[in-house]
């Protein structure tokens, strides 16, 4: 006997109540495995639930088709019963491999922590934008923003990749209903008496590796990975060829940051002499060892420079003040000499300009002030104008 046809309004909701914040819940069929699927999608912030239910109304137009013609129902696929968590195992563990180690790392323990215990054991074609909604919405007052940025970044592509393998007809994620919104985070930066004071507070031995850091703006990893292969004293350049992750010598972050750099003579003459000094000045040594030969331990010359920034009087903030903070300095401290964002990109190492103008770029009020400065020069001329006369000019 036929199965009746269906038609369905479905049931818009605020929710939850008083945010603005709709929702539609409805019901579909599954035509292979002959059972009704509850589900729910986030509509979006509406006025009211007149407008809402106009949003609603496209939806539930294809899922009453799909219901009632089993030709135009999802397709069914020879993996399309696979979970999130098996997914995970097989095809993106094969993608993730291409991945930094560091990223890797990372995407690993974002995934036991939150997306596992939520969708693993989901089938991939099961979920829907109602699931992701619900999900980032719970964590949204108890992880940061930078964390449900990371989390929606992997969703997105996670369904993608499966989409690619056919295992799903479209991703569940929507940018216009789960992207979070993007709060600008000022990071703070170091001026050169800062910097100055944070060396002499230093212990010596550990002295060259922040000035290295800070005039070159290399990534923290990158100067550990230094070895003396790298330094070309002829040519006073340093290389960038590895960055040290978790004690062993690694890929740098992208193609554009394996660079030649620039030194000062200066900073070349203390690296020569440095050398002189060291026990250990074969090609293949690092520039910065231990007396063990082993690169320098993170930990203990983390703990020395925030010795020195408190004996420097620098008020330092949880997370803020590492030794990334010389590279958002020398960002700042580079462009506010040279105005040159393309300088500033090539000495960075940056894949692209806009990480470096949005991100690694600090406009001080001085350089502001320029700005008005200039406008006004090149609008009124050169000629001493009063208020009025200006007024005048422009009536």
């Amino acid at each position: 006997m036929a199965r009746k046809k269906s038609y369905q309004r479905g049931n818009v909701q605020e929710h939850p109540k008083g945010s603005g914040v709709w929702t539609l819940r409805y019901r579909e069929f599954d035509h292979a495995a002959r059972r009704w699927i509850t589900r729910r999608e986030r509509l979006g912030e509406f006025k009211n639930k007149k407008a809402a239910r106009q949003a609603a109304e496209p939806i539930m137009s294809r899922v009453n088709e799909r219901n009632n013609s089993p030709e135009t129902a999802r397709p069914s696929k020879a993996d399309s019963g696979i979970t999130f968590k098996q997914f995970m195992e097989s095809r993106w563990k094969t993608y993730a491999v291409k991945h930094q180690p560091s990223t890797s790392y990372c995407y690993g323990s974002f995934f036991k922590k939150h997306l596992l215990p939520r969708f693993g054991d989901m089938r991939l074609r099961d979920i829907t934008p109602g699931d992701i909604s619900e999900f980032l919405e719970g964590l949204r007052k108890k992880c940061s923003a930078s964390t449900l940025h990371v989390l929606y970044a992997m969703l997105k592509v996670f369904f993608n990749l499966a989409l690619e393998y056919d295992l799903i007809d479209r991703s569940p994620v929507r940018p216009k209903l789960h992207r979070p919104k993007t709060v600008k985070v000022d990071k703070p930066t170091l001026g050169a008496a800062q910097i100055r004071a944070i060396l002499e507070a230093m212990p010596e031995g550990d002295r060259l590796f922040v000035l290295l850091i800070a005039v070159t703006g290399m990534r923290f990893g990158e100067a550990l990975a230094l070895r003396w292969i790298d330094f070309n004293f002829a040519q006073s350049e340093i290389r960038v060829n590895h960055t040290l992750y978790r004690g062993g010598l690694k890929q740098p972050k992208s193609a554009s940051s394996r660079r030649s750099i620039r030194l000062a003579s200066s900073v070349r003459d203390l690296l020569a002499a440095h050398r002189e000094r060291s026990d250990f000045k074969a090609r293949e040594d690092f520039i910065f060892a231990r007396p063990n030969g082993r690169a320098l331990s993170e930990a203990t010359i983390r703990e020395h420079l925030y010795e020195a920034m408190n004996r420097a009087g620098i008020s330092r903030v949880n997370g803020k003040h590492g030794f990334h903070i010389f590279r958002h300095s020398a960002g700042t401290l580079l462009y506010s000499r040279s105005r040159d964002l393309k300088l500033v990109q090539g000495v960075l190492g940056h894949s692209g300009i806009s990480i470096t103008s949005d991100i690694y770029v600090h406009l001080e009020d001085g350089v502001k002030a320029e700005g008005t400065e200039m406008l006004a020069e090149e609008i009124l001329g050169n000629c001493d104008q009063t208020v009025t006369q200006a007024s005048e000019m422009v009536s």
